[in-house]
């Protein structure tokens, strides 16, 4: 955006409403008058305007302090939920934030990226795919893209999550496996990495939950095998006994004799406050 052109623009828009004739001699304004509810209005939205236009103007300015032009960031992103008195500047909001979206600062570019992102806007979405796709042209960590992404409800993201996943390291494994919780074709890798204990615990209860949701069934599958095997970690048979429970009481099922003496006796013998937590509402759930 052209800074000077910016200001002139404005500059000239507050000439004009200055330029205004007065009321016509004779013709008092006096308090709670419709003239002077007018003028208050007016007064008001030449406020609104220079306010704007000063806030644009140190935001995209690069000699200014960070901290500065954040500020004039969070202030701009409040005023925009004024709604219409805002709809004569949203279309240069919207073209700052895309240009603050390749700042040389890290942390002015993720909040640009991170507002255009909840409105779904489509050039920081080719941004973002392009970063993930080209590691050269990345302008935030693949993991925070995938974060972005994730306002997107476009389902064309899931092969590239999958690609990203069998790269990846980390919490960037993490964020695309949360990408792909929707995903009717992640289902299988979702059981594998479930079922896998030498995978890290996060994946883990991240493929359960991404299990649960694709299909019931087959996560109750590995669930109950999950929690019936003592040598898989503490941790996630707490988490997949706990879905378990929930599974329950949110519809009716005959309960399971093999799982229900199961969870009994690990509720008796467990020294894990975490997992002896998960069996007892696993049994309130049965008795419902």
């Amino acid at each position: 955006m052209d800074i000077d052109r910016y200001r002139k623009q404005y500059e000239a828009e507050l000439d004009k409403d200055a330029r205004r004739k007065p009321p016509p001699p004779g013709r008092a304004v006096t308090v709670g008058s419709a003239d002077e509810s007018k003028a208050t209005a007016v007064d008001e939205e030449r406020d609104l305007t220079e306010r704007v236009a000063s806030l644009v103007v140190t935001l995209l300015d690069r000699k200014q302090p960070v901290a500065l032009r954040s500020a004039a960031l969070n202030e701009l992103s409040g005023l925009a939920f004024l709604g219409p008195r805002f709809a004569p500047f949203r279309a240069d909001y919207k073209q700052a934030l895309r240009t603050l979206a390749v700042d040389p600062r890290k942390r002015l570019r993720e909040s640009a990226l991170e507002l255009l992102a909840m409105d779904k806007d489509p050039y920081a979405r080719e941004l973002l795919v392009r970063g993930l796709e080209q590691a050269d042209q990345a302008i935030v960590s693949d993991a925070r893209a995938l974060q972005l992404l994730g306002y997107d409800d476009h389902g064309d993201l899931a092969p590239l999550a999958r690609r990203v996943f069998r790269r990846a390291t980390g919490s960037t494994r993490e964020e695309a496996l949360r990408m792909l919780a929707t995903d009717p074709k992640s289902e299988k890798l979702f059981s594998r990495l479930l079922k896998d204990k030498q995978e890290m615990s996060n994946i883990r209860r991240i493929s359960a939950s991404g299990l649960q949701s694709l299909n019931p069934s087959a996560f109750e599958r590995a669930a109950r095998t999950i929690v019936a095997d003592d040598s898989d970690y503490k941790e996630i048979r707490a988490t997949s006994l706990a879905a378990l429970a929930h599974g329950r009481e949110t519809r009716d099922k005959a309960v399971d004799p093999k799982l229900m003496e199961v969870v009994t006796k690990l509720s008796n013998e467990t020294r894990s406050p975490m997992l002896r937590a998960s069996c007892k509402r696993f049994l309130r759930a049965t008795k419902q």
